[in-house]
């Protein structure tokens, strides 16, 4: 059974399932998934969010699909971070390129979602975004909330194919990113920035301001960007 979240997509609630059982070694290397309407009644989902799920896991090169199914290609960390996660994992640098293709996906996503966004998608991003701000006021890991916001204002574009790239970043960010995040969202210094950043990208989109959007989206990584830096040459140092 899948863990329901409010406003999450079906196919991601499916993929992250899928994801799960992978990592944990429920299903191993080799192992063929069950036939796809099989596997939506073992997942309580639609084919619709299997087929999708299955297919953004294979272009992260999580599974393969064959002729016979699907099949669980490896619960290597590079394998389950997707394409990406091969080449993020060989410096500490390479976070910044992450972060830099994020700018470039979540940006013209902004762009996009100030004339396609639906009442719904701003409703999303504010209940995200409410739950990253009380979750960073109480000094509590504000992670998931911010990942989900940030999804949100992707798939507020209603472009099935960048959000689907978007996935495969997001795993990686999982991996590679997530302790930086952690830190960075509990930093106080920061804390308002973000949180006005979040809000403002939601007014921008609201009054359909897609240049506006760009703006904060960017000015929002780029400060993530300026942190994970300092912290960096802080290391090399």
């Amino acid at each position: 059974m899948i863990k329901r979240t409010v406003g999450q997509p079906a196919y991601r609630r499916v993929t992250e399932r899928l994801q799960e059982m992978i990592a944990s070694g429920e299903l191993q290397p080799g192992d063929q998934l069950l036939p796809e309407r099989k596997l939506a009644e073992a997942l309580s989902a639609s084919r619709t969010a299997v087929r999708e799920a299955l297919a953004a896991l294979s272009g992260a090169g999580v599974i393969e699909l064959t002729g016979q199914g699907a099949i669980v290609r490896s619960r290597d960390l590079e394998d389950i971070s997707g394409a990406f996660g091969a080449l993020l994992v060989q410096q500490r640098s390479d976070v910044l390129e992450l972060l830099e293709a994020r700018e470039i996906i979540e940006s013209q996503a902004a762009e996009l979602a100030a004339q396609r966004r639906e009442m719904p998608d701003l409703q999303r991003m504010w209940l995200y975004a409410e739950e990253t701000e009380q979750a960073i006021r109480a000094r509590d890991d504000a992670t998931d909330p911010d990942t989900n916001f940030h999804t949100a204002l992707v798939e507020s574009a209603h472009n099935r194919s960048l959000s689907q790239v978007f996935a495969v970043l997001e795993g990686a960010m999982r991996h590679l990113y997530q302790p930086t995040r952690r830190v960075m969202l509990l930093d106080e210094s920061l804390a308002d920035g973000f949180l006005g950043e979040h809000w403002g990208i939601i007014e921008a989109l609201r009054e359909q301001d897609g240049a506006r959007a760009q703006a904060l989206v960017r000015s929002h990584i780029r400060r993530a960007m300026a942190f994970t830096r300092e912290g960096i040459e802080g290391q090399d140092g």
